[in-house]
């Protein structure tokens, strides 16, 4: 592009600057998070898609970024089949060029970059901002065809959370021995799903892959019925590359956190953590349970509710426990028996051209694996 504005790929002399409009674009509200990507903005990156494709917006005569945007690939089940397909993730504009032809701008250089090929994305369903730009119709913007929705499950820590009753069903950890098994299992459960991200057990097991940055066999739970497994579900600590950070409180909720904070310590809850500091939690993802048993599943989400949060047995080191369903699944009855709180979220298949919908076969039901948004 020619002129003032101009476009090119991210690389990683970007990371300060990346940083500050990390900082300077948090998401509004009572309470003002901000989603941060410390110490390096691309290790979330390769996080969210196993090949990045980040561009920046700068503004020549100022010399400096004022947008960024993802539109990278990640392997994923598509009818059954394993499919590259892109993720558009991260679209922040520096407060000081929102509004005006900025986002017409980006749309046109998207438009320039994916061509006849199109990308999945996710909106939070309060973010009446993006919403509304979604639906506007405006020429030059692409058409965003809804495809679903995602419930994202905060569990906090309780004293005495619910036991499940396993009758023949055994959980344990994952060890190095089970990772041919997981990946039979993995290949043929995750199959049926559409937009499953594709695993690769060996290369977690080796702990050198970005993709899986954080994450290890260790952090899995199995599941077995008569020695057959039935279900799988890891628990993911991002903290070391992804935060989210209470920046302010607005009105009331400043003086009621010390009041919610109070009652978390008798009854159990999400505490409200200070201004300025980062919530500690972990994501619940890999979702696999064979046949979609619900029986499996609470015992799944009981194991690592034990393990992580619960404060039954020692003060819980974990906030909360994230878990994302798609808001259709029967799995999300079993998540709803907890202390939670419940975030809706809304999924769209982003396009210039054809509608992408029409690609896809009906008997696959949707899987968004909220630690990779």
């Amino acid at each position: 592009m020619s002129g003032r504005f101009h476009f090119r790929p991210a690389c990683d002399s970007d990371c300060g600057a990346l940083d500050a409009l990390v900082r300077a674009t948090p998401q509004p509200g009572q309470i003002t998070l901000g989603f941060e990507r410390n110490p390096d903005f691309f290790m979330g990156s390769r996080v969210t898609t196993s090949e990045p494709d980040v561009w920046v917006m700068e503004d020549l005569q100022q010399q400096r970024l004022m947008a960024v945007f993802s539109i990278g690939h990640r392997r994923v089940f598509m009818n059954g089949q394993p499919r590259n397909v892109r993720y558009g993730n991260d679209l922040r504009i520096h407060p000081d060029y929102q509004g005006g032809r900025t986002l017409l701008r980006i749309s046109r250089h998207y438009h320039t970059l994916i061509r006849n090929d199109w990308m999945q994305t996710v909106i939070l369903s309060d973010n009446d901002r993006s919403l509304t730009t979604v639906g506007s119709g405006r020429a030059g913007l692409p058409t965003y065809h809804a495809c679903g929705g995602l419930r994202t499950h905060l569990l906090y820590p309780m004293c005495s959370p619910r036991k499940p009753k396993t009758g023949n069903i055994e959980v344990r950890q994952a060890t190095l021995f089970d990772v041919s098994a997981m990946q039979d299992f993995f290949d043929r459960e995750a199959a049926r799903y559409q937009f499953y991200p594709c695993y690769d057990f060996d290369r977690i097991a080796q702990g050198d892959d970005p993709y899986y940055r954080g994450l290890s066999l260790s952090d899995y739970a199995l599941a077995f019925r008569q020695g057959e497994l039935v279900g799988m579900l890891g628990s993911w600590n991002q903290k070391s590359f992804r935060q989210t950070r209470f920046i302010r409180y607005q009105g009331s909720l400043r003086f009621l956190r010390h009041l919610n904070n109070l009652q978390v310590r008798l009854r159990g809850g999400m505490a409200l953590p200070a201004a300025g500091k980062v919530l500690n939690y972990r994501m619940l993802h890999s979702v696999l349970i064979q046949n979609e048993d619900p029986a499996v599943f609470e015992c799944l989400v009981h194991y690592l509710y034990q393990r992580h949060a619960s404060r039954s047995l020692k003060p819980a080191e974990t906030s909360a426990l994230v878990c994302g369903l798609a808001e259709d699944s029967g799995l999300n009855r079993v998540l709803d028996q907890y202390r939670s709180q419940v975030i809706e979220s809304r999924h769209f298949l982003v396009s210039f051209e054809a509608d992408p919908r029409e690609a896809l076969a009906g008997e696959f039901p949707l899987y968004l694996e909220a630690a990779r948004l």
